[in-house]
């Protein structure tokens, strides 16, 4: 009996003194899984710390530069207003079944001089911005790809009650110079449970002639989540004598406090010969923000039905990235 327990004693001393190695293995390993995990998260944290760090040094070049011009061109300083000036990259990539994939980088400066005078804005930008706004089957779906048109545009705003207006030359800077422009008036009833938005812009350049512009959306606050918009949107050429409108509706919809997405569906009229409907998209956008006034992105999964193609259905994607200064 005696044998037996000292037989008994020693096998368990030898899986006791077996197990401990193993044991301290999977601690050593476990530790060294943690250990990488914290390293990589901390890489993670530097760059973002970079990425952030420089976006902020390149704003406060051009904070400092457009300061610097506005002091220049009074002589003093009259005001302790921030200057605002601002930089904005976009890239947009356009993808649509049976005419390949576009992709196209615009860059708009917006020069805030305070001191100068308080309601006068110089932009600079790769693209006709006023243009882009009148584009009324891109204001909502943007399926074609953007006019690169270099040119500088002069802004000035006032407000007459409750009506924003705005007067905006703009010299292209092509061969020759061109110049266009722009008055517009709008405004925003702010209601209880719904928003209406009235504008109505007349324009002028060389290559269109005189046009009108004109826009009337309705927005209603169904929940602290969900809101429906109706749109409605119109553009006539006068020397082309073309009537362009855009009719349909989007849901919108909150998923947190940096995303949100949106469900679209607009129909694209036109008035030669005779007024048609020329095409209608259905849309799903979803949006987020990346970094606070830094970095957003976009992506559209659309189908467009055009009267060209019969109505036939044909898929397509938009993405877009934008990155501010």
């Amino acid at each position: 009996m005696l044998r037996q327990w000292n037989l008994f004693f020693l096998c368990l001393w030898f899986v006791l003194v077996g197990a401990a190695p193993a044991a301290e293995v999977d601690v050593s390993t476990n530790t060294k899984k943690i250990a990488e995990k914290d390293e990589e998260l901390a890489n993670e944290e530097t760059l973002e710390a970079q990425f952030i760090e420089g976006n902020i040094v390149i704003s406060e070049f051009f904070d400092e530069m457009a300061d610097g011009l506005d002091t220049f061109l009074m002589g003093k300083r009259i005001t302790l207003r921030k200057n605002e000036t601002s930089l904005r990259a976009q890239n947009n990539t356009l993808s649509l079944d049976g005419e390949g994939t576009h992709n196209s980088t615009s860059i708009g400066l917006n020069l805030r001089l305070p001191n100068v005078e308080e309601y006068w804005m110089l932009k600079f930008s790769s693209y006709d911005d006023s243009q882009e706004r009148r584009g009324v089957q891109n204001g909502y779906l943007r399926n074609t790809p953007r006019e690169q048109n270099y040119g500088a545009t002069v802004g000035v705003f006032r407000k007459l009650g409750n009506i924003n207006t705005s007067f905006q030359p703009r010299i292209d800077l092509g061969d020759p110079l061109k110049i266009s422009h722009s008055l517009t008036f709008e405004s925003i009833a702010d209601l209880k449970t719904y928003s209406i938005n009235p504008k109505l812009e007349l324009y002028a350049n060389p290559n269109e002639g005189a046009g009108i512009y004109f826009s009337l959306n309705i927005n209603f606050r169904l929940t602290k989540i969900y809101d429906f918009t109706l749109i409605n949107n119109g553009d006539y050429k006068d020397k082309k004598h073309l009537l362009s409108t855009a009719n349909g509706f989007s849901v919108g919809q909150i998923i947190d406090r940096r995303t949100s997405m949106a469900y679209s569906l607009i129909f694209n009229g036109l008035n030669q010969p005779h007024q048609f409907l020329d095409s209608y998209d259905l849309s799903i956008a979803w949006s987020q923000l990346i970094y606070r006034k830094i970095f957003d992105y976009q992506v559209i999964p659309y189908l467009n039905f055009a009267k060209e193609k019969e109505f036939r259905g044909r898929p397509g994607v938009i993405v877009n990235l934008n990155l501010n200064f």
